[in-house]
């Protein structure tokens, strides 16, 4: 899991200020109320189909495009488990939250495949 630099932006942020961190940092960005709570995340995949439907994009507020119900997982929780989660949605991905809402960290399935853990 990573903990520090984990890429956030709050949700009345531009999509212009997410674009340079999903280039920036491996392709999910949390967005998270000013409580640190997640209120959703974007993803590289988000990007790149909202691009295809509306080309000026940048100044809309993330809120408008993040996913609001992100998968998530807990520190405890086995790493077989979020290998599962992440392979039956799709995603690469996946905050960590502190059994709360609170964003605790980000776990990638490429770290997960390294350890050995898929």
């Amino acid at each position: 899991m990573v903990t520090q630099q984990v890429p956030t932006l709050a949700p009345d942020r531009p999509m212009r200020e997410c674009v340079v961190l999903l280039a920036q940092r491996r392709g999910t960005v949390a967005i998270v109320n000013g409580t640190g709570e997640i209120a959703g995340v974007v993803t590289a995949g988000d990007l790149t189909r909202l691009m295809e439907r509306q080309p000026n994009f940048l100044d809309l507020p993330v809120r408008d495009v993040m996913t609001k119900s992100p998968q998530t997982t807990e520190p405890g929780e086995l790493a077989g488990a979020a290998v599962r989660v992440m392979e039956q949605h799709g995603i690469m991905a996946l905050p960590v939250l502190d059994g709360g809402r609170k964003l605790v960290g980000m776990v990638h399935l490429h770290d997960l495949m390294k350890a050995g853990a898929a």
